[in-house]
């Protein structure tokens, strides 16, 4: 089957806004480091209670998410001048991204309601089948070896070793394991596969009645 300009167009802005709007969710699930507190035993890594670790966590949500707050400042942990670049280089990132979803999910939305009225919405169809293909396949490497994965991310995203935090100068990383990240990427595929799950089922429904 071939696809016109426009057709490819149409998937990738979708795709890409539904990529935006899990990475937002993902990174505004403050619930998910909640319940992990008792799971990772952060009150023990930490020296903090519940309540000291949920405060600094929300501390770096904000400063994240509005860009109104200008620098990072935590209640509990002191931080290095290189951990709070690396927090000021993540920031940036996440405030592209919002950017970008502040734009292209208000713009998917309409087109795939336009695309739905139309029954045409099964031209997303193989689109979405190629895009889940190729995360399975980064599902499937990030299980097999999540560390080296996770080391690639870094190196992708970032110019500099800012990431790699020492506790001994930045122990807000303590409450910050692997484990919490990969639990992040694997909520953020859920929900993305989740968006992408719709879209393909909308698909097929046009099918249905296009064959009617």
């Amino acid at each position: 089957m071939k696809f016109t300009v426009k057709q490819i167009g149409i998937s990738v802005l979708i795709i890409l806004a539904c990529l935006s709007l899990a990475i937002f969710l993902t990174v505004n699930s403050i619930w998910l480091f909640s319940i992990n507190i008792p799971l990772l035993h952060l009150t023990t890594a930490t020296g903090l209670e519940p309540h000291q670790l949920r405060r600094d966590y929300l501390q770096i949500i904000q400063y994240l998410q509005f860009p109104w707050i200008k620098s990072l400042h935590f209640y509990y942990f002191f931080s290095s001048q290189k951990g709070i670049q690396h927090f000021s280089d993540v920031r940036h990132l996440i405030l592209f991204n919002n950017l970008v979803g502040l734009v292209l999910v208000p713009i998917s939305g309409y087109v795939l309601t336009w695309l739905n009225k139309k029954s045409l919405t099964w031209l997303l169809i193989t689109p979405i089948k190629v895009v889940i293909t190729f995360s399975l396949m980064i599902i499937v490497m990030m299980l097999i070896n999540f560390d080296q994965i996770f080391i690639y991310f870094h190196e992708l995203l970032f110019r500099n070793n800012d990431w790699l935090f020492d506790p001994r100068t930045d122990p807000v990383i303590n409450m910050l394991p692997d484990t919490f990240f990969l639990e992040c990427f694997i909520l953020f595929f859920v929900i993305f596969f989740g968006a992408l799950a719709i879209i393909y089922w909308l698909g097929h429904r046009s099918l249905k009645k296009i064959a009617k």
